[in-house]
């Protein structure tokens, strides 16, 4: 995957569960929020795809989290016609301790791998 790669900062507000699809695809989302004492906190969504997953095992409400992830986009046609879809591919995450530095690094994953197969789009609930 070639690209840019970008971070993030803020407050775990959820950890959802593990998602496998019948193709043995995974996938796990992390729900971040940086402004939460704003009126309108915004809530962003990055998805940990196969072996990332496991980076979230240790992660709790309320920890201050750096997510490094990559901006990942696909066409997919279906029953409903042509359709875009754009994720937040998490790469790495580290955990910020109260003086803002980063804790112990998260281990790295293997390997770093967007591409999805066609049976996984087919399997996701759009």
């Amino acid at each position: 995957m070639a690209g840019q790669f970008f971070d993030y900062e803020g407050e775990v507000e959820e950890v959802l569960p593990l998602q496998t699809f019948a193709s043995g695809f995974t996938k796990r989302d992390l729900i971040v929020v940086s402004d939460k004492d704003s009126n309108y906190p915004s809530l962003v969504k990055f998805t940990f795809k196969k072996n990332n997953c496991a980076l979230l095992d240790n992660i709790r409400k309320g920890q201050q989290v750096k997510v490094h992830f990559a901006i990942d986009g696909r066409k997919w046609e279906g029953p409903k016609g042509v359709q875009y879809f754009v994720d937040l591919t998490a790469l790495k995450l580290d955990v910020i301790t109260g003086d803002g530095t980063a804790m112990e690094p998260m281990p790295e994953p293997a390997e770093f791998d967007t591409d999805v197969a066609p049976s996984d789009i087919d399997d996701m609930p759009f």
